[in-house]
């Protein structure tokens, strides 16, 4: 018996995925969702926990670039797919269940490594120009490839004492990372500022978004945020209000550490977007968050620009009550989608605004309970905040 074909057997029936969206394709990764939930199969938090690189939606040149990144640090045995139309996700799932099991296509993975990665996983549709990744941390989500993308070398002895014009003001790089540097903070006195990219490819991180943040100890004292490739977004048309909510709040309670109640929100948005009953369980997430003496502990007093995050959670909560179906008879159709909600989700420069003052441990609460709406978001906005 060969022992390798049978280990890559067992592996391939219930492999971790990582999901990787594209700003647009929210469609695609709604399908996706709800297909590893129903095979059970795990939802990866990183590349080293990958078996399978799942991409929803077709990612422009900027996010291409990332996502090739992200899969050079996906450890073997690995399948990379993409998931376009949603009604192919079953077949594209299937296909890299077989890439997984497929002892040839894997040794073909270990001898070529990551020059042959290209050629090797073609069960994607095709993701368009690879220019080539950048250097990335875990997530692939550093500056190299906006402000700092001109400084080829890393850290070597040309940028020893920073005598140079082109640092664009910022200390170098070290292996890929960014140095801390010195500026005035808002008592005048001169600290070390260091700069961290937040985003793209972050769990329950919305898709595209790339938040560059300035700190000063913990605190962010600069951000401005952009969404790689948003002119590639299409809108996504939310049937529901209820499950564009609950959709958010899954994220929120992810990042927040409570993974059974963001995938019961999960659950509960499929089932609604199927037109399923799902008051009587909406209703008892939603009490089962209001008690939780971890949860109010873990958000109190986090502010986030004129309110904090547990008043917008308790916000997020009242609108996903108001949006569900008065009827709640069986099959009950969910309530129309107004165009509208509260509160406001808000741009991206707007969210970077609304940043500035948090410390870093809170920033990722803050982006989760605001939930931007990315597919919204007009092509190539950004800003920043001095």
């Amino acid at each position: 018996m060969d022992l390798t074909a049978l280990l890559l057997r067992i592996a391939a029936r219930r492999p971790h995925v990582l999901v990787v969206a594209v700003p647009g394709a929210t469609g695609s990764r709604l399908a996706l969702e709800a297909a590893l939930a129903r095979r059970g199969w795990p939802i990866a938090t990183g590349p080293a926990d990958a078996d399978v690189l799942a991409v929803a939606g077709t990612p422009g040149p900027g996010l291409a670039a990332v996502v090739d990144a992200v899969w050079e640090q996906v450890p073997g045995p690995r399948a990379r797919i993409e998931v376009q139309p949603p009604a192919d996700v079953d077949e594209r799932l299937d296909a890299a269940s077989a890439l997984l099991a497929d002892v040839e296509h894997q040794r073909t993975e270990v001898v070529g490594g990551n020059e042959g990665h290209h050629g090797g996983h073609a069960v994607h549709g095709g993701h368009g120009t690879h220019d080539g990744p950048a250097e990335h941390g875990d997530h692939a989500g550093h500056p190299e490839h906006h402000d700092h993308a001109e400084h080829g070398g890393e850290a070597g002895g040309d940028h020893a004492g920073h005598g140079g014009g082109h640092h664009h003001g910022h200390g170098g790089t070290v292996a890929g990372l960014p140095m801390a540097e010195l500026g005035p903070d808002r008592d005048g006195l001169t600290l070390d500022r260091l700069h961290i990219p937040l985003g793209p490819l972050l769990p329950d991180w919305p898709a595209g978004l790339v938040v560059r943040v300035t700190l000063q100890g913990d605190v962010i004292q600069e951000a401005a945020a952009e969404v790689l490739d948003a002119g590639h977004a299409v809108p996504f048309g939310w049937p529901s209000a209820a499950a564009r909510e609950l959709d958010g709040l899954a994220r929120f309670l992810g990042v927040a550490g409570w993974p059974s109640a963001a995938g019961e929100a999960r659950r509960l948005r499929d089932a609604f977007l199927a037109g399923e009953r799902v008051s009587a369980g909406v209703a008892g997430l939603l009490r089962r968050i209001r008690r939780s003496r971890t949860l109010r502990r873990l958000i109190r007093g986090i502010p986030a620009g004129p309110a904090d995050v547990a008043a917008l959670l308790a916000t997020k909560l009242a609108a996903i009550e108001a949006a569900l179906p008065v009827d709640s008879r069986p099959g009950a159709s969910p309530a129309p989608w107004r165009g509208g909600r509260t509160p406001v989700p808000p741009e991206p420069g707007d969210l970077a605004d609304l940043l500035v003052g948090a410390e870093l441990a809170a920033a990722r609460l803050i982006v989760a309970v605001l939930d931007p709406d990315i597919d919204r978001a007009a092509a190539g906005t950004g800003a920043g905040h001095g």
